[in-house]
């Protein structure tokens, strides 16, 4: 009898965890907000936190193709500093059932403004993240950037990560 019921317990198991990995219904968009942090270059305590948001459109659900906007605010001791930047990123991701790792390359513009002065310029991306997406269009990700900005830029950035939630659609 307890044969039994550790075969039917197996069988329970296995059947979640393939249930769990079962394609979702491929979509072809999404659109999500964010909040995020930022590094600059030697430890300096140049940012705070952030916000912004991307859209997405995905082709064979595997490359995907992202406008992103995001607006870093300056740490404590740069109160009157901030950043704005456009980029355009492209990555690979396949799903794994309802998780989509991903890597990928971004390249876009940034506008930094200090007191009593700003700065316009170009950016790289190189990024690393994971998404999970739930029943409904729910999309829940978070990534990690390494950001390439000119060199004698006022107030360097080397890195941000975000946390967002967004509808696939």
């Amino acid at each position: 009898m307890s044969q039994r019921v550790a075969v039917r317990r197996s069988l329970l198991l296995l059947s979640l965890a393939a249930l769990a990995l079962l394609p979702h219904p491929a979509s072809a968009a999404e659109i999500t907000a964010f909040v995020s942090g930022a590094g600059a270059p030697n430890g300096q305590d140049a940012w705070g936190g952030g916000w912004g948001g991307m859209l997405t459109i995905s082709l064979l659900n595997v490359v995907h193709l992202e406008i992103e906007g995001a607006h870093q605010g300056g740490s404590s001791s740069q109160t009157d500093t901030s950043m704005l930047t456009v980029a355009g990123k492209a990555y690979f991701g396949p799903s794994i059932g309802r998780l989509v790792p991903y890597v990928g390359l971004g390249g876009g513009g940034y506008r930094e403004s200090l007191p009593g002065r700003t700065d316009d310029g170009t950016l790289g991306l190189v990024f690393a993240g994971v998404k999970l997406k739930f029943p409904f269009g729910l999309v829940i990700r978070g990534e990690y950037q390494w950001i390439n900005l000119p060199t004698g830029v006022p107030l360097g950035m080397d890195h941000r990560y975000f946390a967002g939630a967004g509808l696939s659609f």
